[in-house]
């Protein structure tokens, strides 16, 4: 094995020498040198010296180290790596263990073939690596504690970036969860009392590789009751043979193809996250215009499946969870005042288009599911197939009882952009026993425009003939007799695009129109706007236009402009911001205040503004949000001339495990569960807000399933009093996980011993501590003190120097609470 022995030389000057070392290793980055050291120099203080280890090119002592792990050059893991000593003159090295360089995607399988390695060789077989492989090197850099491994590429596994082996995926413990939004509103105007209530939870039971899931929400307003509704229930587990996902209960079909429907049956299709980096669609970004402090409720396919609060001026939404793949969004805009403004969001994918080989699948059978109504068996079926570089094919085929849908299409991908062009070929039966016959011609598209970086997000038109129906339809014309093509789609065009601007701001715009069947006027939606910044400051420009959206609404226009000015220290940053809102058919108004944080984790901020209305006159408001470390919360109170708002939020997660009950931040659909024993208050890098409750555990919200997550906890959060085994630990959970990680921990006092030898003398530099059970507690330094955490208040150390060793009894004193370290005087006995 080999190890880079200028790097160790240079280490062990750093650690003696300090920046000398640095500046010499500057001066001389490519020299291999072989260095004495002057024992003169290095003793100065009385202490003899022992270095053994150090002179072997090893740079540290045997003994258990957190280490970064490259892969030629590519960082992998950090993990605890133990480092022996094999003999007098072998030096100090890793042990590597098979498991380890098979995460890291060192091909095993070849390495077995080509008998470099033992064709038993079991996951807890340590493999010498640069012994067994030609070419093949390890090397350890004390300084930043880096331990790279290097393979020829020909050892190295062939997978797509982003592919995670699945021998690696981890489905997690067994766990019950949900997920909760509450949402509290209250608006009086001019004597009149307005409350809406609404509570969201998404909760989950997982036992294995098994997912038990519902979607549920309870609302209610002033005028009713509270209405418990039930979205979804089901069950589900990966297939990872057939790179994809079964699931049972109340379901929606795969909408790449055919719409997006409900249904209670089962359901087996592909799961493009398993895939490396293949995934397809995007998440929906809903934008709107509010004209004060609004309610925004966002429904798919009749439930209502986000709510939240919104100040006056433009507001994006990005967090939305939709039920389906498909199925328009219908945003709600609840004002003040109680007037109400509906629209409809597109929400599909983009052009149907995969790698060469790849294939996408789904095949579901069951009951349609039509509250009420008629709920006739389907089955169906859809497939996409990579034929080429540039070429995908694929079609599907969907039956139910009066009703029959086939569809062939194909997506390329060319210089102009991905596209995709599928027609889809409806026969239906009537309620009054005729039958209908249709086609209906999709197009979809997305480019970004390398020249200009102009980017369309989607772009999509959509004609159906009179005769076609959409399985929907189909099943809604056998209740409704209102004529078998009265208000039926009969095109369709959406786009959004999203233009930079080179660093100052960028463009956007959204815009769809829908004419229908037999019906007169359509319905059109835009909206245009601009962000950009100055410096610091922000400010932006938008406009949204609505015709014939929701019943009896006619054409709105609305306008908003703003500006954002920071102000404070960078610690707690501040804002001074002012919007101005106005609308065709509404109100107009100017809003004016300040935000920022109150804390130097900006986990506490705060609100004020003031504002004037054309309708209202004068107001003022104020708000508080909060992200504990159990929950979200957030309040807000204002009042004008002739009303009064309030509204309150509330979000996080509760989880139910084997040691107890956890509550946490709200949750995405993979999350993790982190353990350091008894410690409370153990915080993460990737949020501020995250810290372990007083049994030690804390919900990590969001982690990516089938690929590495590393979770680093935030070492600034541990007392002086506590040392962790590991500080990072990498987690690889399946879709819908909770998985488990713990970090080792003890607790202790924190000591330095000023050593010497019985006559007098001091213990030599370099010289080695031992515990009870042979543990390494630390090293001599060469003013020969120890520096030892966690040890019992009364005990044996054993001191070791070459071929001599000697015994120091100790008794500690009380601890002393105040102090980072305490020192001692100790005398080591021969």
């Amino acid at each position: 094995m080999s190890i880079s022995r200028r790097k160790k030389r240079l280490s062990v000057v750093g650690y003696v020498t300090g920046s000398c070392a640095t500046a010499f290793g500057a001066m001389f980055p490519q020299v291999a040198f072989s260095m004495e050291f002057n024992e003169t120099f290095l003793n100065k203080h009385g202490a003899a010296v022992e270095l053994k280890y150090f002179e072997q090119g090893s740079g540290i002592p045997p003994g258990t180290y957190n280490v970064d792990i490259y892969l030629n050059q590519v960082l992998m893991s950090h993990q605890q790596v133990e480092f022996s000593s094999e003999g007098d003159s072998s030096g100090v090295h890793p042990k590597l263990y098979l498991s380890v360089l098979k995460a890291m995607g060192v091909n095993i399988a070849k390495l077995k073939q080509d008998k470099l390695i033992a064709a038993d060789s079991q996951d807890d077989s340590v493999i010498d690596l640069a012994a067994s492989l030609p070419d093949a090197s390890v090397e350890f850099d004390v300084n930043t504690l880096a331990l790279q491994l290097s393979v020829p590429q020909a050892y190295i596994s062939h997978t797509s970036r982003g592919y995670v082996d699945p021998s690696l995926w981890d489905q997690g413990i067994t766990a019950f969860y949900t997920n909760y939004q509450a949402n509290f509103s209250r608006n009086i105007n001019q004597g009149y009392r307005s409350d809406y209530r609404y509570l969201n939870l998404r909760s989950g039971l997982n036992i294995g590789a098994w997912r038990l899931r519902n979607e549920s929400s309870i609302s209610g307003t002033s005028d009713t009751r509270n209405k418990f509704t039930s979205n979804r229930s089901y069950v589900e587990r990966d297939i990872a043979s057939l790179r994809g996902r079964l699931a049972a209960g109340e379901l929606y079909t795969q909408g790449e193809i055919f719409d997006s429907v409900r249904f209670r049956g089962a359901q087996l299709s592909s799961d493009l996250g398993m895939l490396p980096d293949n995934e397809v669609g995007y998440a929906p970004v809903v934008r709107g215009i509010a004209e004060s402090n609004a309610t925004v409720e966002v429904s798919q396919n009749g439930y209502v499946i986000y709510s939240t609060n919104v100040s006056p001026g433009a507001f994006e939404i990005n967090d939305i969870y939709p039920s389906g793949s498909n199925g328009d969004l219908k945003i709600k805009i609840i004002e003040a005042d109680g007037r109400e403004r509906e629209y409809s969001q597109a929400y599909s994918y983009l052009p149907v288009m995969t790698r060469r080989g790849s294939t996408r699948y789904s095949l579901a059978s069951g009951k349609y599911s039509n509250e009420g109504k008629p709920s006739p068996t389907f089955t169906q079926g859809t497939l996409v197939y990579g034929m080429s570089d540039n070429f995908t094919g694929y079609g599907g085929a969907l039956a139910s009882t009066g009703y029959k849908a086939l569809n062939l299409g194909l997506g390329i991908n060319s210089a102009w952009g991905g596209l995709s062009f599928d027609v889809t070929q409806s026969a239906s039966q009537t309620p009054q026993g005729g039958s209908a016959h249709g086609q209906s011609a999709r197009f979809l598209y997305s480019k970004t425009l390398n020249s200009t970086d102009t980017t369309f997000t989607m772009v999509g038109y959509r004609y159906s003939t009179e005769g076609y129906r959409t399985f929907s339809q189909h099943v809604d014309e056998q209740d409704v007799l209102l004529g078998s093509d009265y208000g039926r789609q009969k095109s369709r065009f959406d786009m959004n695009v999203n233009q930079p601007l080179a660093g100052n701001g960028s463009l956007f715009l959204s815009l769809g129109e829908t004419n229908y069947w037999n019906r007169q006027g359509n319905t059109r939606r835009w909206q245009f706007g601009y962000n950009g910044n100055y410096r610091d400051a922000s400010y932006s420009f938008a406009v949204a236009r609505t015709e014939g959206q929701g019943m009896g609404q006619g054409v709105d226009t609305q306008l908003t402009a703003s500006v954002s000015i920071p102000f404070g220290s960078r610690g707690r940053p501040q804002r001074a911001y002012t919007s101005v809102t106005s609308s065709s058919t509404g109100d107009s108004s100017i809003q004016t205040g300040l935000s920022g944080n109150l804390d130097e984790q900006n986990t506490l901020s705060y609100s004020v503004q003031g504002g004037h209305s054309k309708a209202g006159g004068s107001s003022a408001d104020m708000g508080l949000s909060w992200d504990t470390p159990v929950a979200k919360v957030s309040g807000n109170y204002g009042q004008g001339r002739s009303s009064k708002h309030m509204d309150l939020a509330a979000s996080g997660s509760v989880v139910v495990h084997s040691g107890g009950v956890t509550l946490g931040q709200p949750v995405g659909e993979t999350f993790a569960l982190i353990e350091v024993p008894q410690v409370q208050g153990v915080g993460i890098d990737s949020s501020a807000s995250v810290r372990t409750d007083k049994r030690g555990y804390a919900v990590v919200p969001y982690t990516q399933p089938y690929r590495y997550n590393w979770i680093n906890l935030n070492t600034d959060t541990l007392g002086s009093d506590v040392e962790i085994a590991e500080s990072s630990h990498t987690l690889v959970p399946t879709r819908g996980a909770i998985v488990r990680s713990r970090f080792e921990a003890s607790s202790g006092r924190r000591l330095q011993f000023d050593l010497r030898l019985a006559n007098g003398e001091k213990i030599p530099f370099g010289a080695q501590a031992y515990g009870p059970q042979g543990k390494v507690l630390g090293v001599v330094d060469n003013l020969s003190r120890l520096l030892v955490f966690g040890i019992e208040d009364k005990g044996v150390m054993e001191i070791r120097w070459g071929d001599k060793r000697c015994e120091l009894r100790y008794e500690l004193a009380p601890a002393d609470q105040d102090s980072a370290y305490e020192r001692f005087d100790g005398v080591c006995r021969g």
